[in-house]
Formats: structure tokens, sequence, C-alpha cells
């Protein structure tokens, strides 16, 4: 077996069956719709109950802004707890530098959030890429790992934590 996954192509009932999904199985499937019905139907015929089929509806089709559109403007501020002390984050297009808090923050995006700097999310996971931004400066950490790492020079604010002071195009 590879080292990050179980089996290679498309899944279907071989698939499946190849892996040991059989009626008593937890299975948790995540995709879009059209994949979802197919993924339910198959396993609905290989006998896993409704209530061992755990679903994440993944849809590229709608806008994932959260924060950002359709959201109160609210003017970019420090956050009201800004301790003076930890990396500096400095969200270059909001003109915001706040420093780094790990007892208050799980994320740089949890940051931002508290600074109102507007930013795109949605998995907060490393997942979908959707709060990818450019990394101007600095160093940052993952947690938990991304799923895929961002391209060359970005960062994902929503599973990174700042190792030193950063700049990041937001």
């Amino acid at each position: 077996m590879a080292k990050d996954f179980d089996a290679t192509g498309h899944l279907s009932q071989a698939a499946f069956e190849e892996v040991g999904v059989s009626a008593e199985s937890e299975v948790y499937v995540c995709g879009p719709s059209r994949f979802m019905a197919e993924m339910k139907a198959t396993l609905t015929i290989m006998g896993v109950l409704p209530e061992r089929l755990h679903v994440e509806l993944f849809n590229g089709s709608e806008s994932m802004t959260p924060g950002v559109v359709g959201a109160a403007t609210r003017t970019p501020h420090l956050p009201k707890d800004d301790a003076n002390t930890g990396p500096l984050v400095s969200f270059a297009r909001s003109g915001i530098a706040a420093h780094w808090n790990a007892s208050a923050y799980q994320s740089i995006l949890e940051l931002a959030e508290a600074c109102d700097v507007p930013v795109r999310w949605s998995c907060r996971t490393g997942v979908c890429h959707n709060c990818e931004s450019g990394l101007v400066s600095g160093a940052i950490a993952y947690d938990p790992q991304p799923l895929e790492k961002p391209a060359g020079g970005n960062l994902l604010i929503c599973c990174s934590q700042p190792v030193h002071d950063v700049v990041i195009d937001l």
C-alpha cells in the first residue's frame, strides 16, 4: 500500500471492496454533490447502513468568501487583547500589524478575524485552499498540516502560525 492512501483511481464498488469496506464499516466521504450521490448509491448497494455513512459536501460552484462578501464592512483594527509580545503579523493591504498570541489564536486566520481583516476561507483545515494568500516575508508553520502545500511564496492562513514576524498580502 502507498504511504498516504490505500488505492489509486476513481472510487468505485471494486475499490471499496479492495480496501475492505463492508456493511459494518463506518464510512466518511467528502466531495461534490454528483460524486456524493454516486458514492451513497454504491455504498447502499454494498449494504452500508445510512447511520454508518457520513458525508461532507464540497461544492466548487458557490462563492466561498465568508468575511469578505455579504458581511458588514468594518475597518480593520488591532485585536482588543494585543499583548505587544510575540511574532508580529502584518496584514499588508489592511495596514494592520498585530502580535501573535498562541494561547488566543489557533491560526493566522483567527488573528485576521479578530482584527476584522477581510479574508476568504472555507474548511479551516488546509484542504480547500480558499484562504491561500501571499506570504510577503517571514516564516510560518502548519498545524494541522495542509492536504497539499500552497504555491511557492504563498501560505494557507487557516492552518498556519507564525514562526517569526510575517507579512501577509491581506
